[in-house]
């Protein structure tokens, strides 16, 4: 009987995981909330990716936001990064000096009147 259990289990979880996926999460990065969005940064060896959520994680259209980040890099020097839109409920920029460990940053989020707010990340990067 405890094997009926497990699969009812399992097949019950299927649908579950690939809702989160479809909502606009990718669950690599990490969580912030910024003004009224949940904005999730993801950080590669050569991108960063924020994607951005409304109060019912639902994708929000990153069309009309930018933000900037001031980011930690090799050494305790200060970088900073501009994220553009890339379609959906995405913004994206480009990384082009190496940093230790976690991905440390402090982003500043714009929309279509003015500052929404800041918040601050510290990520393990996506291989």
């Amino acid at each position: 009987m405890q094997r009926r259990h497990l699969a009812a289990l399992a097949v019950a979880l299927v649908p579950a995981r690939a809702f989160a996926q479809a909502h606009g999460h990718s669950h690599q990065g990490q969580e912030v909330k910024i003004g009224n969005l949940e904005v999730e940064l993801i950080a590669r060896a050569n991108e960063a990716t924020l994607l951005l959520l409304d109060a019912q994680e639902r994708p929000v259209d990153a069309a009309r936001y930018s933000a900037s980040a001031s980011v930690l890099a090799r050494g305790n020097e200060r970088r900073t990064i501009e994220f553009r839109p890339a379609g959906a409920n995405r913004l994206t920029a480009a990384i082009d000096f190496a940093f230790d460990g976690k991905f440390r940053a402090t982003v500043t989020l714009r929309g279509p009147d003015g500052v929404v707010g800041t918040g601050r990340y510290s990520v393990d990067p996506v291989r």
